[in-house]
């Protein structure tokens, strides 16, 4: 089913769902900070334990809970209202998989061949269009060494042997939860599958995980303080998919720590 009508949009209205993070670490200017390990509504994740092949997920700790669809009905993004102390960029995002078990010292191509992924890339199926991988940085902080990460991995059209390298540079002393979207082999529209996983340099330090996600909306937040929303028509009524691990990532304008708090409203038809 969709929803057609703003009646119909109404009508689906569901209970919104509260948010609140209070990242404690210094985060980065532009770098991007998953929430999902942090304190707060909901509660932290566990850090993920898989092995170097990974999850694909359906659900896990820390996940906001959105109210399920029932009788054949779908859920969509109706408002998403928040606010933080610090100017910056929120985003909701689905989360599809994520891996463990990657060297932080090793030099050389490491061989991932991911799980598949759950059928929730843009058009419903495992091909990963619109899906993207990042580095993810767990429960341990990197210090010094600002590595490349480069991914081998296989497009959403299905070709093998694609490589792309990190869009953000990595920084010293990245905190846990940092977030670094690595890029696409011009052409590409996303990812299928990860084969395997490089570092230019080796880290003393760190724990790495990589996260394959998709990000189903977008929220700015241009003044630390002031809050600000989308709704069904100018957040284009994302349909958000069965099964979807939705968690936040906040992209900060200045590097004090941060309360972010929110909700969303979800609307089923």
């Amino acid at each position: 089913m969709a929803i057609a009508t703003l009646d119909a949009l109404i009508a689906g209205m569901q209970p919104a769902v509260e948010f609140i993070k209070a990242p404690t670490p210094t985060m980065s200017v532009g770098v991007p900070m998953s929430l999902v390990y942090q304190a707060g509504i909901p509660g932290a994740a566990a850090a993920p334990s898989a092995g170097v092949a990974g999850e694909a997920l359906t659900a896990m700790s820390g996940q906001l809970q959105l109210p399920t669809p029932s009788g054949g009905q779908s859920a969509y993004l109706a408002r998403l209202s928040a606010t933080a102390t610090v100017a910056g960029q929120l985003w909701l995002c689905d989360r599809l998989w994520q891996n463990s078990g990657l060297s932080r010292s090793v030099v050389t191509a490491q061989t991932v061949n991911s799980v598949e992924w759950p059928a929730r890339d843009i058009d419903g199926t495992t091909n990963g269009k619109c899906v993207y991988i990042a580095l993810e940085i767990g429960a341990t902080k990197t210090y010094s060494q600002l590595p490349t990460v480069t991914l081998g991995y296989t497009n959403a059209a299905g070709v093998s042997g694609r490589s792309a390298a990190n869009t953000i540079s990595l920084v010293a002393n990245a905190e846990p939860g940092s977030f670094f979207p690595i890029g696409l082999q011009s052409g590409d529209v996303g990812v299928r599958s990860v084969q395997t996983f490089q570092l230019s340099a080796a880290m003393s330090t760190g724990v790495l995980h990589l996260v394959a996600y998709r990000v189903l909306a977008r929220l700015d937040l241009p003044f630390g303080g002031a809050g600000n929303s989308i709704d069904a028509v100018t957040g284009g009524l994302p349909k958000i998919p069965s099964g979807a691990v939705p968690f936040l990532v906040f992209v900060p304008a200045a590097t004090t720590a941060s309360t972010i708090q929110g909700h969303l409203v979800m609307s089923h038809g």
